[in-house]
């Protein structure tokens, strides 16, 4: 039926999410040697994200509420793309957390638009199933970081990887 359609678009939404922001502690080892960045600089790079993820929560709610699940989805799935690739076209350190911030505003909104989906999709006595299948796709997501983007990285680079995962990312929004 169309609800589990909408739980498996959700799932794979999950696993890319989480490797799109895993996959940054992996590559920050190549990134920080090509632009020559301190510790502290990196710290900033990796905490950008956060920053931008967490400031996103609350008005990623709203937007939900007010405009409907789908919509928000369909706007934040597109956009994250968009910065997960601008990451591997990163010129500077200034960009690098730029890039970082804003895919985590836009990544942000995902959770709380993603969790109104399942309500709106599925029945009561479903919802806590579905948002545990749904919410599965962090934890894979966060598994193959570590194994696939590694392999990704030794073989392409981390701007080719990062490119790749932006391809995910709109092939997901193509799904929706």
């Amino acid at each position: 039926s169309n609800r589990y359609w909408v739980l498996f678009i959700l799932l794979l939404g999950w696993v890319i999410a989480s490797m799109d922001r895993a996959v940054m502690s992996i590559a920050v080892i190549p990134i920080t040697s090509d632009f020559s960045l301190s510790a502290s600089s990196t710290g900033v790079i990796l905490s950008s994200f956060f920053l931008g993820y967490a400031l996103s929560q609350i008005p990623g709610g709203y937007l939900a509420d007010r405009f409907g699940s789908r919509r928000v989805l369909l706007v934040v799935v597109i956009t994250w793309s968009v910065f997960t690739g601008l990451t591997g076209l990163a010129w500077s350190l200034a960009s690098l957390i730029v890039f970082r911030f804003l895919f985590g505003i836009f990544e942000g909104s995902f959770p709380a638009a993603s969790s109104l989906s399942i309500a709106e999709n599925f029945p009561l006595q479903q919802r806590a199933r579905a948002k545990t299948v749904m919410l599965l796709g962090s934890g894979i997501g966060l598994i193959g970081a570590p194994i696939i983007g590694a392999a990704v990285l030794e073989a392409i680079g981390w701007r080719l990887m990062f490119a790749i995962l932006a391809l995910c990312g709109i092939a997901l929004f193509l799904l929706f």
